[in-house]
């Protein structure tokens, strides 16, 4: 590897699509080569970013960069091809996924920059992967709050603030009122959004929040002592808009409701299908009932199945069982493959508790009890339990 420093065409100029550079070395690494050039517009992992992803152009043949790291400033590379040193390349930019990530970057910007200013939070975390963006911040936030931070964040992308980015003096960083994660004297890169955010950050920004198109907050949960908020910006919030809404389409077409009323409809169907569960409720214990008053008292055991039965029906037939029999009442409802099951017993002297592990044993099942009750699920067809109790 080569020890000089890659430079970063991408601090001079994050629209930078497509560069010439040369080689400076290509390490073999496991199934894969890394690849260091004298300049890249390749922005690596970093700052909770991930890598840039692209092509190299070769003698007139592309070879796909699919992952760019950086070790002690120099930038590596991942290709699945080998580059002679002092081969002189093209790049080329993956750009929407680039420009999307540029675009996100600077969302979470504004969104920290607001949240700092508003409430003294730091954000202390933050990812930028394909699919999520997620910021960690160091104070609790409401739903409430979430959404006047979003408000306003978008707000600051509509006024069209210009973004710009430089390397100060460090003799005149104490100057500044920044944001940071880390303390770090040297090398610090500064993004300025007019009038929202100074934050010190290493990745490729947009030139206008205008660019941001959008800033959606998805989703707010509870982290390391604060707050995680996940975002969509740009491209990410479009993508994310046009998921939900096919969602919120279908569900229009089944309850034959409009876009904006599927909630309400939801949320009566969920009254309505608790009232008929209830009911059903209360109908399968009256055909747990039904069904014991058919039944004379036996000696043994027997065994019972009460379809569709719920808790409460189940029980109701497991008490009642344990009056019309001398040994075991098995009251059996189907659960997915196997059985749900409660079993009691009309000889009083009959300790079900020291039963279970020998019944549950035998019939790939789970579960115990009481003296006078146990239950459980047993992983066996009806003709297997009904043939062990005989």
């Amino acid at each position: 590897m080569s020890d000089r420093a890659t430079l970063k065409l991408y601090d001079e100029n994050s629209y930078e699509k497509e560069f010439t550079a040369t080689v400076q070395s290509c390490t073999v690494c496991g199934d894969f080569f890394k690849v260091v050039l004298d300049r890249t517009a390749f922005f690596p992992e970093a700052g909770g970013q991930i890598g840039d992803n692209g092509f190299f152009i070769v003698d007139g043949k592309e070879i796909e960069v699919f992952d760019t790291q950086i070790v002690e400033n120099v930038i590596e590379h991942y290709t699945k091809e080998e580059i002679k040193e002092d081969t002189t390349i093209t790049g080329k930019l993956d750009w929407i996924p680039r420009h999307t990530r540029m675009q996100n970057h600077t969302g979470e910007h504004i969104v920290s920059g607001i949240i700092n200013r508003k409430y003294g939070f730091d954000n202390i975390g933050f990812h930028l992967g394909r699919d999520d963006i997620t910021c960690d911040y160091n104070g609790a936030l409401t739903w409430e709050q979430v959404k006047e931070i979003e408000v306003l964040s978008n707000e600051a992308v509509f006024e069209g603030h210009e973004i710009t980015t430089w390397y100060p003096d460090p003799a005149d960083l104490p100057k500044y009122e920044y944001r940071a994660k880390l303390d770090l004297t040297e090398g610090v890169r500064l993004v300025k959004i007019d009038g929202v955010d100074l934050c010190a950050c290493c990745a490729p920004h947009v030139k206008n929040t205008a660019e941001v198109g959008l800033i959606k907050i998805v989703n707010i949960e509870k982290a390391h002592g604060g707050t995680r908020l996940h975002l969509r910006c740009g491209r990410t919030a479009l993508s994310d808009y046009d998921e939900k809404q096919v969602q919120v389409l279908k569900v229009q077409d089944l309850l034959s409701a409009r876009q904006y009323e599927v909630g309400d409809c939801v949320e009566q169907l969920q009254k309505a299908n608790k009232h008929l569960e209830w009911e059903r409720a209360r109908m399968s214990e009256k055909v747990a009932l039904a069904s014991l008053q058919s039944i004379e008292k036996q000696n043994g055991n027997l065994v019972m199945e009460l379809d569709g039965a719920d808790t409460d029906a189940l029980l109701a037939f497991a008490n009642g069982g344990r009056e019309k029999v001398s040994g075991l009442f098995v009251a059996l409802s189907k659960s997915g493959d196997g059985f749900r099951y409660m079993i009691t017993s009309g000889d009083s002297n009959i300790k079900l508790s020291q039963m279970a592990k020998e019944i549950n044993a035998a019939l790939n099942g789970r579960g115990g009890g009481k003296d006078d009750m146990i239950q459980g699920m047993f992983n066996a067809d009806l003709d297997s339990i009904t043939k062990y109790f005989s």
